[in-house]
Order: C-alpha cells, then structure tokens, then sequence
C-alpha cells in the first residue's frame, strides 16, 4: 500500500525530461524485498524528484527574485535578526509594547516579502518615481516632522513615531544603484539635503558611502555630481550640534547588552551582522553595484549605533529600521528590461548580467 502511494507521488511529481529516471527507480524499488529499506529508497527518491521539478520550474516559470540567491538570503537575515532583536527586548525588561510594536513591524515586512516579484519587472520609470516620492517625504519630515532636541526626523502617525528616513532613504539608494538619470540624481540630491536639515548623521553617513560606491562602480558626470553633494550635505551634519539623548532599547545597545550576560551582547552582534552577511554568499563575479549598496548601507547604520546614539537597527527597538530593511528588497533586482524614457540611455547594461547567477548555482526556492 505505501509503496503504490510513494510510487504514484513520484511519478506525478518527477518532471517530463526525469520521467524515464523516475521508472528506473520505481523498478528498482520493486526489487526490495524488505518495506522498510524500499520505503527509505523511495522518500530518497521522492525528495530528488522534488528538486528535480523545483530546478524545472525555477527554469520555466520562476521570477528572478526567487533565483536570486542574494535576495532569499537576505529576507532569511532579516526574519532571524528580528528574532534576535525580539529575545534581546524580552530577556533585558523592555516594555511589552515594545516587542508588539517590532514584531508587527516584522510580519509587514515579511508581508511586503512578495511585493518583489512584482518588482522585478517594474521599469526605469517606476524606479525613478519612488526614489522622487521618497525622497520629497524625506524632505517634508525635515520640515513639517515631529523635533526633538531640534532633531526633526519623525511623523508621528497616531500613537507611533515613524522615522521616514530609516524606511525610506535605503530604498532611495536602492533605486539609485539601478537607474542613474537626472532626476535619480534629483533624488538624492533632496534627500541628502533633508537629512542635512534634519539633522542625521548617521543617514546623511549611509546615503554618501551608498552614492560613493555608485560613482566609483559606475563613474559618469551624474553620479560624480551626487557624491560630491552628499558628502557636503554630510559634512554639514557633522558641523551642526546633534544634542539627542540615547533611547534605552534603542541606542547603544551593542555595547549595553554586555552587561546583561555575554552571550546576548554576542547575540546582538550576530544579528547586526546578519544583515550584511548575505553578500559574502554571492561569488565575487556575480557582485554587483546593488549588492554593495544594500551591504554599505546596513554596515553604514551599524557602525553609526555603534559610535553613537544612533538606533541599531532591527535588533533594536524601532519599526522603521525593520520595515525599511524589508522595503529595500522590492528593488534588490535587475532592472526591467524594456523600452526606456525618452532621452534615457542605458546606464549599464551589464547589470542585468551581473545579478542574475547561472541556474546551476541556483539554491532552492524559499516560499515567500
């Protein structure tokens, strides 16, 4: 009876080309005398048949944020150190709102998850649009925002204090690793100076290594121009007094952990580097300018939280951080390749090549 139904199942599942090897091992498992040692065969056959019609339809039918090896790391780095994140508020007596708060963060996220299907095929101007968009919020919340010690980096949305440039300015330089145009460059040049305006360090910080390693990959007129901006935008922040106080749970937290036990000072550590950690997995001739962005600017943030009052980011405590980590994968993807703008050239043509590794590198699909 188990072998019919284990029969049946491989064969169902076994793809048309591994439909002959899926009759050889059927034979073979004919030929087991003992049920015990044919039924071990067999679930070792079927969980082959598996990969077998996973790399088939992977092939036929799969997106390229499903073959992205660097993507599906990246989204498995972010559930895991949100997890850390979470342990490290319950296990140090933060406040039970504080865990409901970043764990509803991370089920947005991970809702957003599936959004990057669709944004793999979003076009140079869907991409230029939303670092626009981003960007002029950014710009509003220096101005309109909620301030704190003259900090002004907050909407306060209800009863939560969203910080705009955590979820937004990694997008931001997300879309400008993919598309380089004038109004990208517009783009980050409103950015930069919002987060001059604001002030923050620690962004204006991302956005400049961010933008630097953009026109050091891919060296033209319009990216040089925006890393020159962004670091005098940067350089202004750094000038300007920045007199607000550490969070507890949220700043200097790398450090503080310690002194709960060694093991989760280590823990937070981890987590910090798991979010940067994804691109060690990616061989060095499939790296592209996307990947090391996303990497900078996460590293970026890490090292600001552990110089200063800056927030950790998603092992702390803070949506924003959580959502904009999240956020950023929509566009951690090639570009569409289609018809451009008119008056947009190509900005390099060998990104697409670049990010989309050969299939039989290719790792499992991760259901999201």
């Amino acid at each position: 009876m188990i072998r019919g139904v284990l029969k049946w199942v491989i064969l169902a599942i076994a793809p048309d080309h591994r439909k002959n090897w899926a009759q050889a091992m059927i034979a073979e498992m004919a030929v087991i005398e003992r049920d015990r040692e044919a039924v071990a065969f067999a679930l070792s056959c079927l969980m082959a048949c598996w990969r077998f019609r996973l790399e088939f339809n992977i092939s036929q039918t799969g997106s390229s944020m499903v073959k992205d090896r660097f993507v599906i790391l990246t989204f498995i780095s972010g559930v895991v150190a949100g997890l850390i994140g979470l342990a490290y508020l319950f296990v140090s007596g933060a406040p039970l709102t504080m865990v409901v708060v970043n764990g509803g963060a991370m089920v947005v996220g991970i809702l957003l998850a599936p959004s990057a299907r669709l944004a793999v095929r979003a076009t140079d101007q869907v991409v230029t649009a939303t670092a626009l968009i981003g960007a002029f919020i950014l710009f509003g919340t220096a101005i309109f925002g909620y301030a704190i010690e003259d900090a002004r980096r907050w909407l306060l949305i209800g009863p939560f204090f969203i910080q705009t440039s955590l979820i937004l300015l990694p997008l931001i330089a997300i879309c400008f690793a993919r598309v380089q145009n004038f109004r990208t460059v517009l783009a980050v040049c409103v950015a930069a100076f919002a987060m001059a305006a604001q002030p923050d360090r620690a962004m204006a910080a991302m956005l400049f290594v961010a933008v630097v390693i953009v026109g050091v990959m891919r060296p033209n007129r319009l990216t040089v121009s925006a890393a020159l901006f962004c670091a005098m935008t940067f350089a202004a922040t750094l000038l300007l007094p920045d007199r607000l106080p550490a969070a507890p749970f949220v700043d200097h937290i790398l450090w503080s952990a310690f002194d709960i036990s060694l093991w989760v000072g280590l823990a937070l550590w981890g987590g910090c580097l798991l979010l940067v950690c994804p691109i060690v997995f990616v061989p060095k001739p499939e790296r592209s300018t996307l990947h090391y962005v996303f990497a900078s600017c996460w590293l970026t943030l890490i090292a600001a939280a552990a110089m200063g009052a800056y927030p950790t980011p998603i092992v702390g405590y803070g949506a924003s951080a959580i959502i904009g980590y999240f956020l950023s994968l929509l566009f951690l993807q090639p570009r569409a390749r289609g018809r451009m703008a008119v008056g947009e050239g190509p900005t390099d043509l060998s990104e697409s090549e670049e990010t989309i590794p050969p299939l039989r590198n290719s790792p499992a699909s991760l259901a999201i």
